[in-house]
């Protein structure tokens, strides 16, 4: 079967199993394949007047396999238009799957670099390679593949996901790898996309960092560059943020800040648009560890929320969703000002089947008094609690409990805010299957995948230890 023969029975058979995708768990707002399984977001690229989104994508099923890449493209992060399959294991060189990569613009054309995989008996041989496109949707890979077919002696077998960018006149690649239990990025440069030349190591582990760094993506913001990996044998799983400089002419990253970028369970493989005049961010929304209850409908895994970042004075990463998801907004479930000292129940009653939900906490740092105060909502009935979002004040830290849900991850996840701020914003968007809550600390987001059996939700307010001034939004979030 050639390439474009094996395209057509893909997209057939994903197209066959949407029909019989469950909607239990279907999200409303947030990104997902049609059908079967997705991870890591791949080639987000901004050309031709779309934001492009690529991702790893199984078509034959719900659970991991035959590493593809899907497609889609939106102008707004609100409308997604899927676009048919734009890489599949084709050739000798990634007859094992096409694993992640990335996609930048350059002379008309798209360009995407991806992980080729093969077995050589019983190891998995990973190498560098390259598809082209003049449309942005149908695409030929590079007779020269692969173009880097082996790792350097500072690397290892483990030697995936290419990242590039231009920098100056040239033109740089960070692949991801691991040697003697440190992750390492390892660093190229080419003046045609096409030969490539190691420079080095441009960063690495200190030991207790992950064993190899996945999804590399290095990047400059606010006069610095930022640094994000994924690192595999490291718990818990959390994407790794740096700041820092990069020094070009000795192919080198030297951080002088480091962070988690999101909190919670569900958020790995993380990776910004190229080409955008803005740095927006997706990352997989679910995890390797958790349960996938939508495994059992036929589909799995989602995108997090498109998302900005950006540097404060003090040169701290801050996340914040991106200001076109306001256009979701279609009605006030709840708005009023609160003066709370206990506990208020049934605020608001949130149908999570029929749409999405956004509540925004403003508080009064200055009138209030309460130790802790927060949000929780519950299943309407049993009164059983899905998930809380609170605020410690003297701790200065924002809180997600899911404790006490069902299905997915069960724990007490954690970030940082400031409680100096004359107003502390929390934001928290609510899905069928999701959660993603969002501070004005450094980093300040925590993620996860939450599966309440029953869709109907009753919001509760509590404050404990004083007084909380403050308002509530409840906004209906459209399909």
């Amino acid at each position: 079967m050639n390439h474009s023969d094996l395209l057509r029975a893909a997209d057939l058979i994903r197209a066959q199993a949407a029909a019989r995708v469950g909607d239990t768990f279907r999200l409303h707002y947030h990104f997902m394949p049609p059908a079967h399984w997705m991870n890591d977001p791949n080639g987000l690229v901004y050309y031709q007047g779309y934001y492009h989104v690529f991702y790893q994508h199984n078509p034959f099923g719900p659970r991991w396999g035959s590493m593809h890449w899907g497609h889609a493209r939106t102008k707004d992060f609100i409308t997604w238009e899927h676009l048919p399959l734009a890489l599949a294991p084709s050739e000798p060189y990634d007859a094992g799957g096409c694993f992640s990569g990335s996609a930048v613009a350059a002379d008309g054309l798209l360009h995407l670099f991806y992980t080729g995989v093969r077995m050589e008996g019983d190891k998995l041989v990973q190498v560098q390679c390259r598809a082209i496109s003049q449309d942005g949707v149908h695409f030929t890979k590079d007779p020269r593949n692969p173009l880097i077919s082996s790792y350097p002696r500072e690397g290892s077998a483990d030697f995936r996901d290419p990242r590039v960018w231009r920098h100056g006149g040239a033109w740089y690649m960070a692949v991801g790898s691991g040697k003697n239990g440190r992750g390492k990025v390892l660093l190229y440069r080419s003046d045609n996309l096409s030969r490539w030349d190691y420079v080095g190591v441009a960063a690495e582990s200190h030991g207790t960092q992950g064993a190899i760094w996945e999804c590399p993506d290095l990047f400059p913001l606010g006069g610095k560059h930022v640094l994000l990996v994924s690192p595999v044998e490291r718990e818990p799983r959390r994407v790794l943020c740096f700041v820092g400089e990069m020094d070009y002419a000795a192919g080198q990253f030297r951080k002088e800040a480091e962070g988690e970028l999101d909190k919670g369970p569900d958020f790995y493989a993380a990776q910004t648009f190229f080409g955008s005049d803005r740095r927006i961010l997706l990352a997989w929304m679910q995890s390797w560890e958790g349960e996938i209850p939508t495994q059992e409908q036929n589909w799995a895994g989602a995108f997090t929320l498109p998302r900005e970042l950006s540097l404060d004075a003090a040169g701290r990463l801050r996340v914040a969703p991106v200001p076109e998801l306001k256009q979701l907004r279609t009605g006030v479930v709840f708005s009023s000002e609160v003066d709370l000292e206990g506990w208020s129940g049934g605020l608001a009653i949130c149908d999570l089947q029929s749409s999405g939900l956004e509540a925004i906490l403003r508080v009064d740092m200055h009138q209030t008094t309460a130790d802790e105060f927060g949000l929780l909502w519950r299943t309407s009935t049993g009164g059983e609690g899905l998930a809380a979002v609170s605020v410690s004040r003297a701790q200065g830290e924002l809180y997600l409990d899911t404790t006490k849900a069902r299905r997915g991850h069960r724990g007490r996840y954690v970030c940082k805010v400031d409680p100096r701020r004359g107003e502390l914003e929390v934001r928290a968007f609510l899905d069928r299957s999701s959660i993603e809550v969002f501070g004005d600390g450094e980093a300040g987001s925590i993620t996860a995948r939450i599966y309440p059996d029953d869709p109907q939700l009753v919001l509760d307010m509590f404050a404990r230890g004083g007084v909380l001034k403050a308002s509530l939004e409840l906004w209906e979030l459209a399909p």
